[in-house]
């Protein structure tokens, strides 16, 4: 099992696929994606960047598939 990063930019997916192996790591590039943000500010409401979402979903993988973390 892996997980995979979808960013949907204007309601469209995009093609590119990058699974993780750990939720943390894939959930962390999600939330960066997700903000525009490259570190998280404390005790500041951080805005999302407009159009563009990202989340990390399970999915089972091929033996030989390649991971980003």
């Amino acid at each position: 099992m892996a997980f995979l990063l979808v960013v949907v930019i204007n309601g469209e997916p995009i093609p590119d696929q990058f699974y993780f192996r750990d939720i943390t790591r894939c959930n962390t590039f999600a939330y960066y994606i997700s903000t525009g943000k490259t570190k998280p500010v404390e005790g500041k409401r951080l805005n999302n960047q407009q159009n563009i979402t990202a989340y990390c979903i399970p999915v089972k993988v091929r033996p030989n598939i390649k991971f980003y973390d």
